[in-house]
């Protein structure tokens, strides 16, 4: 017999002795697994009155919170259990775990007044309730319900056959809406449906509990099968759909669908299986706006044109996520299909999926590569032409993503069908540290096709994205900055003022696009001779009113001549509009991620020369120039 089975044999004042005696613990080797064997064999009293003695269960049986939070929970008060909770500073998920054995009254008063606790938890106490008690809470807090995304079905759902029973006799007292009884219905075990007389319900009562759900109760969707669309009206909820590989019959029908239930979640996924979700309007304006894009490929365009076209398309509508890497960034939100084209948002792996899909959609062959840090495409037997007449087939990268702000500004993407010796080039900053955005020798062994600059133009012009010379439309931009820069050499302040109108002119969406536009302001527009700052500074920053934090571009500048100036693009008026430094450090605060890295230290706060910090894995494309060259 082992030495704790022969303790659990002695009275509890034998079983407390040897709980203190930690020279007994050590000697035969009794870990904390063993030591709450025998603490679980004390009478009730003993038990509790050994758990407040925290030095004990802490400092000499080394008991872990999940330990403590079991013994906590046998406790016969609320007002035992909470100095428990609070002596030992249990985490919150072990104070939920212990409030789920609370009264009923000290439940609910932890429901409706801990904000820690969050939907889910607060979901599942409530279901802890029996079927009376949880028709009282829904009927008496509905407000509350409502303003905390609470469903009822959520809470019914996670009750047994019996109580559900119980509830549906009474839930027509309870207040809920129709649609909210359609839910619970639908979420209903299938042996409590099975015991529903169905004869006389209403005719939206008997399609919902005819609907059958899968092992999480979300509702099958067969798009093939005869049922009425409108069935499904008001349970958007519970539907989830993979609409990636739909046809385009079933695509039709889909929208329609989205047409009715707006709300419903269509999901995708990314190489690591990690699904992210879109809702159904989001996925109906994104479909109509891949389809406009597919209506451009004509049938005599060649493969490579059309990777053109698409790429481009992708770069006027869409920018890097303007809020990544601060502490309000979404990863759903930047990685889900269809949200991304809706919002015109994302982030590198998002990005490369959306392209995938489209160039799916278009026969075009692609996978996508990761690196440590970065996501793009790999094109698998392209055939692209070349300016000496050839036609060569093989393996080529395509990085959308670092494409972006060329495309968004009409110029020459530059991470465009490279071989894999040429964007590792790419990876390599104006310093010479090599950031490994494309490192990925395994996968990318075989991506040896190059599609040189002349022959990048020709394609282009070809499908009317670059002129017959094979410039890009940028150069006439950067022409007439330099034109202003010219006019206004000896007044910088209006120079600045005259190259923003140009910017506003040139891309209206300016403030709504801020990663492209960042790119585009510090590579052209305030890039000119005669524009000589000590510091110029385009970064993000949010309202302090705004408790999203959304982020907001904004320009520092620096210099002997004109002092500090800063200037914030409004997303109303579309401009960039100056504002004091008072003004707009009232109004405006830097990311706690981004202070982080300057060591808590402001832009405008560091008299020191800025000295440009280019994060090359997160960026939306650099656009390079030369003299006389587009960038």
């Amino acid at each position: 017999m082992d030495i704790q089975d022969l303790i659990i044999e002695l009275d509890d004042d034998e079983k407390r002795q040897i709980l203190y005696d930690e020279d007994f613990h050590k000697k035969h080797e009794l870990d904390n697994n063993d030591l709450m064997k025998i603490i679980n064999s004390l009478k009730k009293k003993s038990k509790e009155e050994l758990l407040f003695d925290k030095e004990l269960i802490v400092d000499k049986l080394h008991l872990d919170h999940k330990q403590i939070t079991e013994l906590a929970k046998e406790l016969p008060t609320d007002e035992e259990k909470n100095k428990i909770i609070s002596d030992y500073g249990l985490e919150k998920f072990y104070e939920y775990c212990i409030i789920k054995t609370f009264s009923v009254e000290s439940k609910i008063k932890k429901v409706l007044e801990d904000d820690e606790l969050d939907r889910y938890q607060k979901i599942s106490i409530l279901s802890t309730l029996n079927p009376e008690e949880i028709c009282n809470f829904l009927r008496e807090n509905r407000e509350f319900c409502l303003s905390n995304d609470i469903r009822p079905y959520e809470i019914v759902t996670e009750l047994n056959s019996n109580d559900q029973k119980i509830f549906i006799e009474n839930f027509e007292d309870v207040g809920l809406e129709i649609n909210e009884k359609r839910e619970i219905l639908v979420r209903l075990h299938e042996d409590v449906k099975q015991t529903i007389n169905i004869e006389n319900l209403p005719e939206e009562y008997k399609t919902a509990i005819s609907m059958k759900t899968n092992e999480i109760g979300v509702i099958i969707i067969n798009l093939g099968s005869d049922r009425n669309l409108e069935d499904y009206r008001g349970l958007d909820n519970l539907i989830s759909v993979n609409a990636e590989k739909f046809t385009e019959e079933e695509k039709l029908k889909f929208m329609k669908l989205c047409d009715i239930c707006p709300n419903l979640r269509v999901k995708n996924s990314l190489k690591s299986m990690i699904e992210f979700y879109s809702t159904g309007l989001e996925y109906k304006e994104a479909e109509m706006w891949i389809s406009s894009v597919m209506e451009t490929l004509k049938p005599e365009f060649s493969k490579a044109q059309k990777v053109a076209i698409i790429d481009n398309a992708i770069g006027k509508k869409i920018s890097y996520s303007p809020d990544f890497g601060t502490e309000v960034f979404d990863d759903s939100d930047s990685r889900a299909l269809w949200k991304i084209i809706s919002s015109g948002y994302g982030v590198c792996n998002g990005i490369a999926r959306v392209e995938q899909y489209m160039l799916d959609r278009a026969g075009i062959d692609s996978e996508l590569v990761e690196s440590d840090t970065h996501t793009f495409l790999k094109l698998k037997d392209i055939e692209l032409p070349f300016a000496n007449g050839e036609f060569k087939r093989g393996t080529t990268i395509l990085d959308p993503t670092w494409n972006l702000a060329s495309h968004r500004f009409k110029g020459k993407p530059n991470n465009f069908c490279l071989s894999y010796e040429e964007i590792r080039r790419h990876d390599i900053d104006s310093n010479g540290k090599d950031h490994n955005c494309h490192k990925n020798d395994k996968e990318l062994q075989d991506a040896t096709m190059n599609l040189d600059e002349q022959s990048l133009r020709m394609l282009f012009s070809s499908v009317g994205l670059a002129d017959k010379d094979g410039q890009f439309p940028i150069k006439d931009l950067i022409d007439e900055s330099k034109s202003i820069d010219k006019i206004y050499a000896n007044d910088p302040k209006e120079n600045i003022k005259e190259q923003f109108l140009l910017l506003s002119k040139t891309c209206p969406e300016f403030a709504r696009c801020q990663d492209s536009s960042m790119e585009v302001l510090k590579d052209v527009f305030l890039d000119n001779e005669n524009l000589k700052f000590d510091k110029c500074v385009v970064n993000r920053v949010y309202e302090k009113s705004d408790k999203q934090k959304r982020p907001i571009m904004y320009v520092y500048i620096a210099s002997e001549e004109l002092g500090k100036k800063f200037y914030y693009a409004d997303k109303e008026r579309d401009e960039l509009i100056e504002i004091k430094q008072e003004e707009f450090e009232k109004r405006f605060e830097c990311y706690d991620r981004d202070l982080e890295k300057a060591d808590g230290i402001r832009p405008w706060e560091d008299d020191k020369e800025q000295k440009e910090n280019i994060n090359l894995e997160n960026s939306s494309g650099k656009l390079v120039a030369e003299e006389g060259e587009e960038r």
